[in-house]
Formats: structure tokens, C-alpha cells, sequence
């Protein structure tokens, strides 16, 4: 199957036959998709820019920890 963006519909679909708790889908070129259950968006973890999103989450609260343990706070 050639990489294309995946319609929610598809997406669900995909969800159906590989239940997993993660999103990876090698062939949707979507980096972002919305949640199967409540309101927003999760990501899917095959894109690459999903990756870069995470990396920057995680400097950004590694970087928080760390600032506020320096000036004292």
C-alpha cells in the first residue's frame, strides 16, 4: 500500500484491526490524527515530525525542571 493521508474514517479502521495504545501507521503521511475517544488530536509516531514535537516537549519540561532547581523555586 503506497503512504497517503488517512480520512478519520481510515484511521478508525486501522485502529480496529491493530488495537494498539500507540498510533504508528508507516503508510499515513498525517502526523497528527484525531483520538478515537474525547476531543483533540494524538500523534502518529511513524511520521518523523511527530518525533521532533516529542524531542521539543520533553527539552521544553527537562528545561523548566531544571531552571526552576537553579534559581531555587
Amino acid at each position: 500500500m503506497a503512504k497517503h493521508r488517512y480520512t478519520p474514517e481510515e484511521v478508525a479502521e486501522w485502529r480496529k484491526e491493530h488495537g494498539r495504545f500507540f498510533y504508528f501507521n508507516k503508510d499515513d503521511t498525517n502526523y497528527s490524527v484525531q483520538k478515537l475517544y474525547g476531543f483533540g488530536n494524538t500523534l502518529n509516531w511513524a511520521h518523523p515530525f511527530a518525533w521532533v514535537i516529542g524531542a521539543a516537549v520533553l527539552a521544553l519540561i527537562v528545561y523548566m525542571l531544571f531552571f526552576k532547581q537553579r534559581n531555587g523555586g
